[in-house]
């Protein structure tokens, strides 16, 4: 992948999928990168959320479970994310963040012998990790990441932090504690921290 004109590319100039949301702010100069989850029913269903102008959300990367990458707000746009938050002595972290919404339900409750999300749809044990969040106290289940959604993040991070010169990777969790759980304990950040900033040390611009 390769960015132009803060836009998401494929290596022979072919568009990422590009639907623009109206949820935007005005510039960014961004020097953080934030991982979310959608808490969503689907990939499709976030799109249609960030793009409703009422929902006043959206980021600007959305990675589908299969690795699918849609792109709806520029890098040098603020879009409407993290909300409140703060990091190292800074606020309003929308004015200095890209955002990365990946397709996930968030935390699943049981109910007799399954895992449940808030919209009903069962989980099976092999698909959640059961824990408790590092900021919580009580035990949940967490619907895992494929391994294909990973390596997408991975990628378009490392661009990501290569090109604007990015110096955190943050989750939603970090800057927004007292409110907000994603991505969750399913999502390996430290060991997904260490590779991005492998690959991005490997092919500096």
């Amino acid at each position: 992948m390769k960015i132009i004109e803060n836009r998401l590319y494929q290596d022979d100039d072919t568009p990422i999928h590009f639907v623009p949301s109206p949820n935007i702010g005005g510039t960014l100069i961004p020097d953080l990168l934030i991982v979310h989850f959608t808490a969503g029913q689907s990939e499709a269903g976030a799109i249609q959320w960030m793009i409703n102008r009422q929902s006043r959300a959206a980021s600007h990367i959305l990675i589908g479970k299969t690795g699918t990458i849609t792109q709806l707000v520029p890098f040098n746009r603020i879009a409407y994310h993290a909300g409140t938050s703060s990091w190292k002595g800074r606020s309003a972290l929308n004015r200095y963040a890209i955002g990365i919404e990946l397709d996930n339900p968030g935390q699943l409750k049981r109910s007799g012998t399954h895992w449940v999300s808030w919209f009903l749809k069962q989980y099976p044990d092999e698909e959640v990790l059961v824990a408790k969040h590092k900021y919580g106290a009580r035990i949940y289940g967490w619907p895992l990441y494929p391994p294909a959604q990973i390596e997408a993040a991975a990628e378009l991070a490392a661009l990501l932090v290569r090109y604007y010169r990015l110096t955190e990777l943050l989750g939603h969790d970090d800057v927004s504690r007292a409110r907000k759980w994603d991505p969750g304990p399913a999502f390996p950040m430290e060991d997904f921290r260490t590779e991005v900033l492998r690959r991005a040390s490997d092919n500096p611009v």
